[in-house]
């Protein structure tokens, strides 16, 4: 079973993607922000990191360059989620965007492109929204 690390400041939204993604036989670990992800990054190894990009203490795009610096952890892809209109330009090496909250309906469908992918000669770049 497949372990994802749901990161976001706003409670419903998180408990709304544990619903979803446990539904879908994933385990998940939540966290309120970016310091506190960090913090269960020390004990525990996500197959995947959904967070949101406006946070307090610790935002997204930060949690995701520190992630990504981190040799333990740098392989583990990050999906960024905001309720802003358009992307920032600077994802901080996320794999993923995702608008919330019309996005989030499938992200199931999304998260299954980063942990069963796809067999064929499908280029990963493709995968980016």
């Amino acid at each position: 079973m497949a372990t994802i690390l749901v990161v976001d400041d706003e409670r419903p939204v998180r408990e709304f993607l544990a619903e979803i993604l446990q539904e879908a036989g994933r385990q998940v670990l939540q966290a309120a922000h970016g310091r506190e992800a960090l913090a269960v990054l020390q004990v525990e190894q996500p197959e995947l990191i959904i967070a949101d990009i406006m946070m307090p203490i610790l935002g997204g795009v930060e949690l995701c360059r520190r992630v990504k610096a981190d040799p333990g952890a740098s392989a583990i892809p990050v999906i960024l989620m905001s309720s802003t209109v358009k992307p920032p330009a600077d994802l901080g090496g996320a794999e993923a965007f995702v608008h919330k909250p019309s996005g989030l309906g499938g992200i199931d469908k999304l998260v299954r492109r980063w942990l069963e992918p796809s067999t064929d000669a499908e280029n990963p770049t493709s995968r980016l929204r």
